[in-house]
């Protein structure tokens, strides 16, 4: 089961409930995430229609009931479900990296920390910020952590 926690495709509530109901294994955090992501409020273009984003949410232009995507990344969904939402770091990091490796079945390399995969680290601190990246073993960022994952 997919699920975009950014706060604005599915009610939080749902989002808690999807995890009691199948548990950590059976769920896969995506973001729907569009050119806008990470940019500053404004004006953006999808598939030829004018959207507006306003913070986290991206809606067309002409209806602006209808969401047109998310302006979020994977990582900030992640923060959302554990900060905003209540899910565990652990259930929301295997949702996020070990069930989606799994599900297309490069786990061998990617998705957790045992001998033999790659050595991608984020290292994250409080706020789950993260501070410092690992890529295949090597250190991409510097900034003070707490947390690995």
């Amino acid at each position: 089961m997919e699920l975009i926690a950014d706060g604005i495709h599915i009610h939080p509530a749902v989002v808690r409930m999807t995890f009691r109901l199948f548990g950590d294994d059976h769920i896969i955090l995506i973001s729907d995430s569009m050119m806008a992501a990470g940019l500053p409020d404004g004006q953006y273009s999808l598939g030829g229609q004018d959207v507006t984003v306003i913070g986290n949410r991206a809606v067309l232009t002409q209806e602006p009931e209808t969401i047109a995507g998310s302006a979020v990344n994977l990582m900030d969904c992640l923060r959302q479900a554990v900060l905003s939402m209540g899910i565990p770091l652990g259930s929301a990091v295997k949702a996020a990296a070990v069930n989606p490796a799994r599900c297309i079945g490069v786990d061998w390399d990617y998705g957790s920390l045992r001998p033999g995969c790659y050595a991608n680290i984020l290292f994250i601190d409080d706020n789950l910020e993260i501070r410092y990246m690992m890529h295949k073993g090597k250190l991409l960022s510097h900034k003070k952590c707490r947390f690995v994952l």
